[in-house]
């Protein structure tokens, strides 16, 4: 028995080239499976994230290489690297299928939201629905895992002989182990691997569950606490108020406000066309460095936790107004929190975190579809994904007016001793405010455009850091530019700011209040002294853990 296999092993290695030397035609089925792995991970992910979890599978690929003598321990280690092999096909092909379906990653919020709320009747019509492109990947998968397998069994039976580098090439396997080592102590990294990511994925889906009771009773709480305080809807109000919330976005990069780029000369245009309509507050402040908790502020009126709070959303819909919540943005927290008080909801982004390259311009047809609609009074959110970072992620490609400037700005942060690779980001950050401008202004062009009575206000949910203080890039709670934001104001028919409003600083946790006056809602809960429209208005700074200068 032992002499015939060694026969048909001697007649497969006949088989290959003349021209391959032994050493060759040994490492073909680790190659091989190198190629498999390969191919699955690539149409699963996109962008950098290929890389990111190729490195992640190196040690099984690596463990190929260094082959265990003994037939039988050599069994068990093909086994285990056909397991991690599967793993990553698995995974390629499940993420290869939601992307051509749905262009969605199976952590979106809409994967995850589809998954926890399915019934086993959606279930069968999903299945009646997709099972050609179901089978496809199913086949793609099943093709790639007996590839596998066969490069394995080839490999069980001739192994390369082990990696003994010497030289530069002990010098190129220190690198390799140094990019793993790196990938598995990162935490962004790590969590795409197949073993750590889908048994994470799982979790989510259950406690999405979960939360989802909580959040559903939270709502109709809501409603009713709006309903209990009657708002009175004045006939002074808008038709519609746009409300476009921007991310990340610092006013003192916008030109608009006095910075020496010419980043938003779109809105600086509008500015000079419209006059008093156009009313630009020149120190407006978010009172948190981070997204969740700043919109929980703004649409809270600044009292998140108070145990009779109010939303804003809910307001509205008790007096009256039909409400949209129109989002480029990927979270769940936002969406289940504030988004679903809304009566339409139209979550456009299904790729979460800082991976997504959707554009902001992609809102502007369901803006407009808004805006037609027949509803007499009506509130239309637009979340924008703004300058959320990765920075050159937020405009097209080739869109780089900023791109190695040379510049007064360029020499101040020089002279200010940031590092060259901070100021390539100021660039990169730049750009994207250049083309943030133009859609934002096309949002105000659209609310100029409707009939009726209009209103349109855009403000940032908080700053960002970008070498304005310190050495950093990003989020950031100890510097004044996590909190400097930009807040303009459009109204069609009024001015609703004073000249001294418009110089005042301004709180966007109070900003809630203001937007109620905007909106033509008198209700018990109204704080003049907190609304910077009212002559009563009083300013009080917040606390925060870094010293600002509020006239700034």
């Amino acid at each position: 028995m032992h002499s015939s296999v060694n026969e048909r092993e001697r007649l497969a290695q006949a088989a290959l080239p003349a021209r391959l030397s032994p050493a060759l035609r040994a490492a073909l089925a680790p190659l091989l499976a190198c190629a498999v792995l390969a191919a699955a991970i690539c149409l699963g992910h996109e962008g950098t994230r290929r890389w990111q979890v190729l490195v992640l599978a190196i040690p099984g690929l690596a463990w190929l290489w260094s082959p265990l003598r003994a037939r039988g321990w050599r069994l068990a280690q093909g086994l285990a690297c056909f397991g991690i092999g599967l793993g990553f096909i698995v995974d390629g092909a499940l993420r290869g299928f939601l992307l051509c379906a749905y262009e969605a990653l199976p952590n979106s919020a809409m994967v995850l939201s589809a998954v926890a709320n399915t019934t086993d009747e959606e279930t069968r019509e999903f299945l009646s629905m997709y099972w050609r492109d179901l089978l496809a990947w199913a086949a793609f998968a099943l093709a790639c895992a007996a590839v596998l397998g066969a490069a394995l069994l080839r490999w069980w039976r001739s192994p390369p002989a082990p990696l003994r580098p010497r030289g530069w090439k002990l010098g190129v396997m220190a690198l390799l182990a140094v990019l793993v080592a790196s990938a598995f102590v990162s935490n962004p990294w790590r969590r795409h691997h197949p073993v750590a990511f889908w048994p994470h994925w799982v979790k989510d889906v259950g406690t999405l569950r979960h939360q989802w009771e909580g959040f559903g009773r939270q709502r109709a709480e809501l409603l009713d606490a709006a309903a209990a305080v009657k708002p009175v809807l004045s006939a002074a109000g808008p038709d519609t108020l746009v409300l476009v919330i921007s991310e990340s976005l610092n006013r003192g990069n916008l030109s608009n406000y006095g910075y020496a780029r010419a980043t938003s000369p779109h809105l600086a245009a509008r500015e000079l066309e419209l006059g008093g309509q156009l009313q630009v507050f020149r120190h407006a402040w978010s009172v948190n460095a981070s997204t969740v908790p700043a919109l929980r502020n703004l649409f809270y009126f600044g009292t998140p936790e108070a145990s009779g709070r109010m939303h804003l959303l809910a307001l509205a819909r008790a007096a009256g107004y039909r409400t949209f919540w129109i989002s480029n943005h990927n979270d769940l927290a936002i969406e289940q929190e504030h988004a679903r008080l809304a009566d339409e909801v139209r979550l456009l982004n299904n790729t979460p975190g800082r991976a997504s390259r959707a554009l902001d311009e992609q809102m502007l047809p369901a803006a407009r579809a808004a805006l037609a609609d027949p509803a007499p009074r009506k509130l239309i959110v637009l979340h924008m994904l703004g300058l959320h970072p990765h920075y050159r992620m937020r405009h097209p490609d080739g869109m780089t007016p900023f791109a190695h400037a040379i510049d007064r700005v360029d020499a101040r942060l020089r002279s200010e001793g940031r590092p060259a690779w901070l100021r390539e980001l100021r660039n990169d950050y730049d750009s994207a405010v250049r083309y943030h401008d133009s859609t934002v202004a096309a949002t105000l062009d659209l609310s100029r455009q409707a009939a009726g009575k209009q209103t349109w206000v855009f403000l940032s949910d908080h700053g960002q850091e970008v070498g304005h203080t310190i050495d950093r890039a990003g989020h950031s709670a100890t510097t004044p530019d996590g909190y400097r934001i930009p807040l303009m104001v459009w109204n069609s028919f009024d001015s609703p700011a004073s000249s001294q409003a418009l110089t005042a600083p301004v709180r966007s946790d109070w900003f809630g209040f203001s937007l109620a006056r905007l909106l033509g809602i008198g209700w018990r809960g109204a704080q003049p002294d907190q609304d910077v429209l009212d002559r009563r208005y009083r300013w009080q700074a917040p606390a925060l853990p870094v010293k600002i200068d509020y006239g700034t």
